[in-house]
């Protein structure tokens, strides 16, 4: 009997002390990431056996792919045919708008950073935790992918790059509850955040005021800020606004563009905020267009002689009545006329320009 309880009591013994070694472990990596290197390299040891045992996934995508009816895939045929036709018309709009806006830059004299590193991935696996949305890719440090890196597909945006190995790398969605997206309302340019809760066809938008301007079907876009996601790349459209007299925030509910569900291919973004990126942006160039060179000159001399007139019709002494702070009004009032009548000329001088352009191609 006294043997069967001091063995009952070194089993008890044992467990505590294996518990608070576990424990201690915990601790010691998530805070001092002591085991980080040890879980890097068994992670990667047991890739393989990751993709075998998602190796039933890929067949049965192989064979449904391959059993698909001829009608089908003459279905899909015509639907890309037009698909690829209305991207082509949308691409040459793109263009016209690209160099647009090239001009305007130019005209604003700001450097345009623009990064065009891509690279393709394969979703190789997905995390069975139901309470984490996220996927593993087959590209890891061997391929300079790093964290924090933007993932998108040709919908949208996808997540970012949350942990790296040497041949994989693990993938936040924006649907797992601990993503956080800044984004901007494309119609109003109200920004907002965007939040996973863990469901994988919707996501709460934040920071909503209640009287803010926000309607069904906005679609919301990555604003930039936090330099993690680059410009402009959509996110979700608004399904749902609702307004509680209780909270000094809306409830506004959005559906992520991009089907989790079905993720196969994924573009790994190489993107820098920061200034690093010089080799990369497009130096503004002084214009070199002798009609704008013309024309500026125009309106300098336009303005400095405005300028002389006004200084020979003024009084030669001042009236001692007017107090400096009235003189100094005055002056800016005058210059800000004489600013206004000039870039009035200069606009009635560039539709002169066109129309005697149009008459002169008609007579032609």
């Amino acid at each position: 009997m006294a043997k069967q309880e001091y063995r009952s009591l070194f089993i008890n013994l044992r467990f505590v002390l294996c518990f608070i070694l576990s424990v201690a472990l915990l601790f010691a990596d998530l805070r001092l990431k002591v085991l980080s290197d040890f879980r890097y390299y068994i992670e990667s040891a047991l890739y393989p056996v990751m993709l075998f045992a998602d190796s039933p996934r890929s067949i049965s995508n192989a064979v449904s792919t391959q059993l698909k009816s001829r009608a089908e895939l003459i279905a899909e045929n015509e639907r890309l045919a037009n698909a690829i036709f209305e991207q082509r018309a949308d691409l040459l709009r793109l263009h016209a708008l690209v160099q647009e806006n090239a001009e305007m830059r130019k005209l604003l004299n700001s450097p345009l950073h623009r990064t065009s590193r891509r690279m393709l991935a394969e979703v190789v696996a997905i995390d069975n935790d139901p309470y984490l949305q996220r996927v593993v890719v087959n590209r890891g440090s061997s391929s300079a992918v790093h964290t924090s890196m933007p993932v998108i597909t040709s919908e949208g945006l996808v997540g970012q790059v949350i942990e790296v190995n040497y041949s994989f790398s693990r993938v936040l969605l924006l649907t797992d509850p601990s993503s956080s997206v800044p984004v901007v309302n494309v119609r109003n340019q109200l920004r907002a955040l965007a939040e996973g809760n863990g469901s994988h066809d919707e996501l709460d938008i934040a920071n909503i005021a209640r009287s803010a301007d926000v309607q069904e079907g906005d679609l919301l876009v990555t604003s930039g800020l936090g330099g993690v996601y680059p410009l402009g790349y959509p996110v979700a459209v608004v399904t749902s606004v609702g307004i509680s007299e209780n909270q000094s925030f809306a409830e506004v509910k959005a559906k992520p563009l991009v089907d989790f569900g079905r993720l196969h291919y994924v573009l790994l973004y190489w993107y820098d905020a920061s200034s690093k990126e010089a080799e990369d942006a497009v130096q503004p160039k002084e214009p070199t267009d002798g009609k704008v060179l013309l024309r500026q000159e125009r309106i300098k001399r336009l303005i400095q002689s405005m300028s002389n007139n006004d200084k020979q019709n003024a009084p030669a002494k001042e009236a001692p009545a007017v107090k400096p702070q009235a003189k100094l009004n005055a002056k800016t009032s005058a210059l800000l006329s004489m600013h206004s009548d000039a870039a009035t000329l200069a606009g009635a001088a560039v539709n002169a320009q066109q129309v005697l352009g149009a008459q002169h191609g008609r007579r032609q």
